[in-house]
C-alpha cells in the first residue's frame, strides 16, 4: 500500500472504537490532495507570467541595467532558469539551474542545451534547431509550458516542467528556458492513482454504502450495497431526501436534521429507522455527511456515507433493558450495592447507596473512578479518619478494594455513624460493594459499653466488698473493696468457691459445699436473704478478718440462680463499739468538770451583759444627740440601727415606728453621675467588700418621696469578718452650706463684673465714638456733595455753551477740583464701613457680657469650650489688655463638653484675672503673655492657662486650693477663688485642677475635664 494512501486510511480510522474507516474523511482527504495538486499547477502558470513580464520590461531598458537585473534575476529566482542561442548553445545558466543539473556554470555555457536531454529527446531537438537556422519558423519544444525528461551530470533521467520564452533584440534571437525539477509531484501523482484505485476496492468491498444529494437534499446518487439493506434498488430512492425515506417518522432527530441542513452543516451518525419499526423487515441506518460547495462558493449539495446498523440497535436496546431489570432489582434491595469495573470505574450503583453519601447527586456518575468517590467524600468530610493523614488512608483504602476477599469490615462516617462493608471480586476483575448501615448497632454496642464501664467504677468505688455467686457459689464478679478485703486480685476470683477462698480447707474444698458450711453458702442455695455479723474471713488464707455481710439471692424462674454479696470489713466497727464504751466513761468525767466551768463562765457573762447594757444606753445617748445621721447597714442592705436625726432627715414618718430591719433602698438612692444607684451598686457596698472607708462631700440622697437631699457623708466599715460585715453611714445635711456657696460665687461674679463695669464702658464708649463722627462726617458730606455736585455739573453743562461763561466755568472746574470731589467720593463707603465695624464691635462685646451673666442651670448641657474661653476673654479684655498679650491656641476639633457652662466660665475667669494680676505684681517689662489653650487627650478636655508672671513657688502648691489661702495683700484677696474653681471643676464635674511652672517663667494651671460628664464626683487629684 503507498504510503500516501496508508496515512490517509489512518487518519479516517481515527476516532473510531472498532477501526472502522471513516468514507466521508477518506474521500474528504482525497479530494484536498486533488486540490493540492491543482494549486501547485495554478502556481506554476503564474510563475511564468511573472517570468515573462520580467524579461519584457528587462528588454525595455539599458542594455547594461538589464544585464545587471538579469544576473540578479538568475542567480535569486527559485526555478533553474537556462538561456541558449539560435544554434542551442547554452548563454546562461543560474544557480538553481546547477543544484537541478549538477554542472557549474561554466562547464555548462558554451554547450548545446541537448547535452542536459535523454539520447531520444536530444536528436529531436538538434533536428528542429537545424529547420529553425534554415528557415527560422520552426516551432520550439517546450514553448508555452510541457514536461520534459532531463539528464543530469551523473546521468540520471528525471521529469522535469519547462516554460520557454523567446527574445529577439536587433535580429539576434535569445531563449528563456524556466525548468522545475517535478519528481517529487510525479510520486505523489502515482501515489495518489494507485490510492484511488484501492479506495474503489475498499469501497466496494465495504458493508456502507455511499451516497450523494443535491441542493434540494434529494439523491442523486447511492451505491449499489444499498439494495441488500434496503431491498430495493438504488434507482428507486433516487430523487427521494432521506426525510421522504423514513426519517420523518421521528419528528425530534428530524428536526435536528433540518436544523443542519439549513445551516448547511456536516451531520455524524444520524440515526433513524425504515419501515416498520417492529417489523422483520425495519431497517436502522446510520448517516454521516459533508456539505458540498462549487468554486464560487454555492451549495450543491451533501456527500455521505450510510451503514445498517440494526443489529447494533437491536443489541444496544436489549443491553438497555437489561440495565434497567438490573437497576430496579438492586434499588429494591436496601442494602447500598455498587458494581465497578476493572478499571475501578463505577457501572452501576442503587439508591441506598448513593443516600450513603453526603450530596451524592454533586459528583456520583457512571464512570467515575472509585479513587474519585473517596477524595470527594474526603472533601465533604464524610469519611471519620480521625488523626490519620488522608493519603496515607487512601493508599490503604484502595489497597482492601483492589485485593477485594468478600470479607466484611466496619467504616467509621462523620456525624457517628458507622457501615459494614463488603467487597466481593467479579469474574471480570471488577468489584460488587455492599454497605450495610450499622450506626444503630454500633451505638447499643457503645451504649452497652459505657453502662458496664460506669456500673464496674460504680461499683469499684463502693466502699464494700461486692462478690457475684453463681448457683455453684462460683465467683461471677468481684469488686476492687472485695479484693482488698480477701486479699486477692478481683480478676483472679473469678470461677472460684467463694466458701473455700474465704475458709480455705484442703481436705474439704473441690467438691460441692454443703448448707451447713456457712450462713452464706445456705443463704444463696436456698434463695433466701440473709444479713450476718461478726463472720471471720481469712485474708489469703492467714488472718482472720471479721465482716458483716448481706446475701441478696438471684432469682430466675423462681429458682435460685445465683446471689450477690455485700461484705464490708467490721474491724473498726469492733474497735468503735470497744472505745465507745471508753469514751463514755471519760465523757461523765469531763461533763462534771464542763459544768463547773459553765457555771463560771455564766457569771461572768452576767457581769459582762450588764456593763455593755450600761454602754449601749450611753452610746445610743450618742447618737440619739447628734446632729449628723447615723445609720448601720448589713451586707445584704438591711437597716440594723438608725438615730433620731437620720429618721428626721430622711423624712420617715414619726408614726411609722422603727426602720431597723427595713431595706435601705426604701428610704434612699445615691445620685452619682450616671444616675441614682440603689444599695447594691452605692460606694456603700464596695466599703464593705473592700474595707475601705469612704467620704463625700458633696453628694445627694433621694429620699423616699423623690426629694434631692444635699449631704456630706462617710462610710466606714464595721467588723473585721466580710461574712458579718456592716457600714456606718453618718451623713449631714449641706442645703444651707451649699446655698450659701452659690451666693458667694455669684457675689464673686457680679464683684468681678463690678470691676470690669468701668472698662466695658470705655470699650462701649470708643465704637460708639466711631458710629458718631462718622455717621455726622457722612450726613454733611452727602447734603453739601449731592447738591453741589448735581447743580454743578448741570450749570457747568449748560455755560459750555456761551463764550462768555467760559471764565466762570473754568473757576468752577478749579473749584471742583480743589474740593476733591472724586476723593470724597471714595472716602464715603469707607467711612460707612469704619461704622459698621464699630457697630459689630458693640454687639460682639455685649453678647459676650450676656453669655458670662447667663445664670447657670441644675443640669449640665454639652458646651463648646473654645467659645466659652473666648467669650470670658472678651469679657475680662480690659483687666488684662494693659497688663499682657492674649495668645489662643485653640484646638479646632475640640468636642463639645457636657458641664455647667456658667460654673466654669467663672472658673476660666477667675484663672484669667489671676493672671493678669501675676504679671502686673512681677515687676517684669509689660505686656507680659497669658497662653490660653486647649485640647483632647483621650476621653478628656484639656484647658491650660499661663501666664509670664511670679509663678507659684513649690512650698505653697498644696495649700492653694485650700480655703481662705491667699497671697495677695491684706483687702486684696478673700482666698476662695481658686478653693471655688476647685470646688467647681473635682466636686462637680469629676475633672482635675493642677498648677505647674511655666516653661517660660510663671505658672501655668490645667483643668482637666471629662468630655460626657461622667466623671466620679469626690476624685481625689
Amino acid at each position: 500500500m503507498h504510503k500516501l494512501l496508508a496515512r490517509q486510511l489512518r487518519k479516517a480510522a481515527e476516532g473510531s472504537p472498532d477501526g472502522t474507516v471513516d468514507m466521508a474523511r477518506l474521500i474528504e482527504m482525497v479530494d484536498l490532495a486533488y486540490e493540492e495538486s491543482e494549486r501547485e499547477r495554478r502556481l506554476k502558470d503564474r510563475a511564468l507570467d511573472v517570468m515573462q513580464d520580467e524579461v519584457e520590461e528587462m528588454s525595455r531598458r539599458v542594455a547594461a541595467e538589464a544585464e545587471q537585473r538579469f544576473n540578479l534575476l538568475m542567480d535569486n529566482v527559485g526555478e533553474a532558469v537556462i538561456v541558449i542561442g539560435a544554434r542551442g548553445q547554452i548563454e546562461a545558466f543560474n544557480r538553481e539551474a546547477e543544484k537541478i543539473f549538477g554542472y557549474l556554470a561554466g562547464e555548462a555555457i558554451g554547450h548545446n542545451i541537448a547535452f542536459l536531454m535523454p539520447a531520444d529527446l536530444a536528436a529531436v531537438h538538434g533536428s528542429f534547431l537545424a529547420q529553425a537556422e534554415s528557415h527560422g519558423n520552426t516551432r520550439i519544444l517546450g514553448k508555452g509550458g510541457r514536461e520534459l525528461l532531463g539528464k543530469r551530470k551523473n546521468g540520471e533521467i528525471f521529469p522535469a516542467e519547462i516554460a520557454i520564452g523567446e527574445v529577439t533584440s536587433g535580429g539576434y534571437r535569445q531563449f528563456i528556458g524556466v525548468i522545475r525539477d517535478i519528481t517529487l509531484r510525479r510520486q505523489a501523482e502515482i501515489e495518489l492513482r494507485e490510492s484511488e484505485s484501492r479506495f474503489r476496492d475498499l469501497a466496494g468491498s465495504a458493508s456502507d454504502w455511499f451516497w450523494e444529494s443535491d441542493a434540494d437534499h434529494r439523491l442523486t446518487f447511492v451505491s449499489e450495497r444499498i439494495g441488500s439493506v434496503l431491498g430495493v434498488k438504488p434507482a428507486a430512492i433516487l430523487g427521494h431526501t432521506w426525510l421522504e425515506i423514513g426519517l420523518d417518522d421521528q419528528p425530534e432527530r428530524a428536526a435536528a436534521y433540518r436544523e443542519d441542513l439549513a445551516a448547511h452543516a456536516s451531520f455524524r451518525d444520524l440515526v433513524f429507522t425504515v419501515g416498520p419499526p417492529d417489523g422483520k423487515d425495519g431497517k436502522v441506518i446510520r448517516l454521516s455527511a459533508i456539505p458540498m460547495f462549487s468554486p464560487d462558493g454555492a451549495f450543491t449539495g451533501y456527500r455521505g456515507v450510510g451503514a445498517d446498523i440494526t443489529r447494533e440497535a437491536s443489541a444496544v436496546e436489549r443491553a438497555i433493558q437489561a440495565r434497567e431489570q438490573l437497576r430496579d432489582a438492586i434499588d429494591s434491595i436496601t442494602d447500598a450495592i455498587a458494581v465497578y469495573d476493572n478499571s475501578e470505574k463505577l457501572v452501576i450503583c442503587n439508591q441506598a447507596y448513593a443516600d450513603t453519601l453526603d450530596r451524592a447527586h454533586e459528583f456520583l456518575f457512571t464512570g467515575i473512578l472509585f479513587e474519585d468517590v473517596l477524595r470527594n467524600g474526603h472533601q465533604r468530610k464524610f469519611f471519620d479518619i480521625g488523626d490519620q493523614d488522608f493519603d496515607e488512608w487512601l493508599v490503604g483504602r484502595l489497597d482492601r478494594f483492589r485485593n477485594a476477599d468478600g470479607h466484611s469490615f466496619v467504616v467509621k462516617l462523620s456525624g457517628e455513624r458507622w457501615v459494614q462493608s463488603r467487597e466481593c471480586p467479579t469474574r471480570e476483575g471488577g468489584v460488587v460493594a455492599v454497605r450495610t448501615d450499622i450506626t444503630r448497632l454500633k451505638r447499643r454496642e457503645e451504649d452497652l459499653d459505657q453502662l458496664r464501664r460506669r456500673y464496674e467504677l460504680i461499683l469499684d468505688s463502693a466502699g464494700e466488698g461486692i462478690v457475684g455467686l453463681d448457683s455453684c457459689g462460683r465467683v461471677t464478679f468481684a469488686n476492687r473493696m472485695a479484693g482488698e478485703i480477701i486479699g486477692r486480685h478481683p480478676a483472679e476470683m473469678v470461677g472460684q468457691c467463694f466458701h473455700c477462698l474465704v475458709h480455705p480447707d484442703p481436705l474439704h474444698c473441690g467438691g460441692p459445699c454443703p448448707a451447713s458450711a456457712s450462713p452464706v453458702v445456705e443463704a444463696y442455695l436456698s434463695g433466701t436473704p440473709g444479713q450476718v455479723s461478726g463472720e471471720v474471713f481469712r485474708e489469703g488464707g492467714q488472718r482472720g478478718i471479721p465482716v458483716d455481710y448481706f446475701v441478696a439471692p438471684i432469682i430466675e424462674n423462681e429458682e435460685p440462680s445465683g446471689a450477690v454479696l455485700v461484705f464490708r470489713d467490721a474491724t473498726l466497727r469492733l474497735q468503735s463499739e470497744r472505745s465507745l464504751e471508753q469514751q463514755q466513761r471519760e465523757l461523765a468525767h469531763l461533763v462534771a468538770e464542763r459544768t463547773r466551768e459553765l457555771q463560771r463562765e455564766i457569771d461572768i457573762r452576767a457581769h459582762t451583759e450588764t456593763a455593755l447594757r450600761g454602754s449601749r444606753e450611753r452610746l445610743k445617748g450618742i447618737t440619739d444627740s447628734l446632729f449628723e445621721g447615723v445609720l448601720v447597714v448589713d451586707r445584704e442592705g438591711y437597716i440594723s440601727f438608725a438615730n433620731p436625726s437620720a429618721k428626721q432627715l430622711l423624712e420617715c414618718d414619726e408614726n411609722s415606728g422603727d426602720i431597723e430591719g427595713y431595706p435601705l433602698d426604701i428610704l434612699l438612692r445615691v445620685r452619682t453621675p450616671t444616675g441614682d444607684v440603689i444599695f447594691r451598686n452605692s460606694p456603700f457596698r464596695r466599703v464593705i467588700q473592700e474595707n475601705v472607708t469612704f467620704r463625700d462631700d458633696d453628694a445627694a440622697f433621694i429620699t423616699a418621696s423623690d426629694k434631692a437631699l444635699s449631704v456630706a457623708y462617710a462610710c466606714s466599715p464595721l467588723g473585721e469578718d466580710e461574712d458579718k460585715r456592716s457600714v456606718i453611714i453618718s451623713f449631714r445635711n449641706i442645703e444651707t452650706l451649699k446655698k450659701a456657696q452659690r451666693e458667694a460665687v455669684q457675689a464673686s461674679r457680679l464683684a468681678s463684673v463690678g470691676q470690669l463695669a468701668a472698662g466695658i464702658a470705655h470699650e462701649i464708649n470708643t465704637p460708639i465714638q466711631y458710629v458718631g463722627d462718622n455717621l455726622r462726617f457722612i450726613d454733611n458730606a452727602l447734603g453739601k456733595l449731592g447738591a453741589a455736585v448735581a447743580a454743578g455739573r448741570e450749570l457747568a453743562a449748560s455755560a459750555m455753551a456761551h463764550p462768555a461763561m467760559s471764565e466762570p466755568v473754568d473757576k468752577f472746574n478749579t473749584a471742583f477740583a480743589n474740593a476733591k470731589i472724586p476723593f470724597l467720593m471714595a472716602e464715603v463707603p469707607a467711612a460707612v464701613s469704619e461704622s459698621l465695624d464699630g457697630v459689630a464691635q458693640i454687639a460682639r462685646i455685649v453678647l459676650s457680657m450676656k453669655e458670662f451673666s447667663h445664670p447657670g442651670t441644675s443640669t449640665k448641657t454639652m458646651t463648646d469650650m473654645n467659645r466659652a474661653l473666648d467669650s470670658t476673654l472678651t469679657v475680662s479684655r480690659n483687666v488684662w489688655k494693659h497688663a499682657a498679650e492674649m495668645v489662643r491656641n485653640f484646638d479646632l476639633s475640640l468636642p463639645p463638653v457636657l458641664c455647667h457652662a456658667g460654673e466654669l466660665n467663672q472658673v476660666f475667669l477667675n484663672l484669667i484675672v489671676n493672671a493678669a494680676h501675676a504679671i502686673e505684681a512681677s515687676g517684669k517689662p509689660l505686656p507680659g503673655c497669658i497662653t490660653v489653650s486647649t485640647t483632647q487627650r483621650d476621653d478628656h478636655v484639656e484647658i491650660s492657662v499661663a501666664d509670664s508672671g511670679t509663678g507659684v513657688p513649690e512650698a505653697i502648691r498644696e495649700r492653694i486650693f485650700d480655703p481662705f489661702f491667699t497671697t495677695k495683700e491684706v483687702g486684696k484677696g478673700t482666698g476662695q477663688g481658686l478653693a471655688i474653681c476647685r470646688d467647681v471643676v473635682v466636686a462637680k464635674h469629676g475633672g482635675s485642677m493642677d498648677v505647674a511652672d511655666n516653661d517660660g517663667g510663671g505658672a501655668v494651671f490645667i483643668v482637666r475635664l471629662p468630655i460626657s460628664g461622667t466623671g466620679e464626683p469626690g476624685a481625689r487629684e
